[in-house]
């Protein structure tokens, strides 16, 4: 009873996820593709891996829908370089026809935009990955102007009440 109905659903999720790669793919391997070490970048590796097969945030790349959305003024971002090389990434990893790619362009940007991840030493995947999301996040804010805030007339919150504690 139970059994069945927990692997029909399951057969079903495994359907959904591999229509979604499927449409995501435009070659046969796109998406089952490795990527070769440089040095000890494992953990580079397997963020990458991670991020590639979120549905939604690889078409967004590999389609250049990303491109109209760079904001190469944000003091804060990395003039849109960061979203340009990880773009350049997501499309040799899907629509490429290697079984392998070796990131060395996006690996050289990220140490400009990062210099911790500069070398070849390992790293922290979970560091990488919360900086990655984030540069990318800020290479494509859409504010371009962010206003000023007086960190004297803001308003107060419990927050910040219990930060000046």
């Amino acid at each position: 009873g139970s059994n069945l109905n927990h692997r029909s659903v399951d057969v079903d999720t495994m359907a959904t996820r591999s229509m979604t790669q499927a449409n995501l793919s435009r070659s046969v391997s796109g998406g089952l593709v490795g990527l070769n070490n440089l040095g000890n970048t494992c953990f580079m590796a397997s963020a990458l891996q991670c991020l590639s097969n979120i549905p939604a945030l690889t078409q967004f790349f590999i389609s250049d829908a990303y491109v109209n959305e760079i904001n190469e003024k944000n003091p804060i971002g990395n003039r849109g370089d960061l979203a340009r090389a990880y773009g350049d990434l997501m499309k040799q990893m899907w629509c490429g026809n290697s079984s392998t790619v070796a990131p060395r362009h996006f690996k050289s940007v990220l140490g400009r935009c990062a210099p911790q991840f500069s070398g070849y030493l390992q790293q922290d995947s979970q560091e990488l990955m919360a900086f990655l999301l984030d540069g990318l996040h800020e290479d494509l804010n859409r504010i371009t102007n962010k206003p000023y805030i007086n960190q004297e007339t803001r308003p107060r919150t419990l927050l910040t009440v219990w930060q000046r504690s």
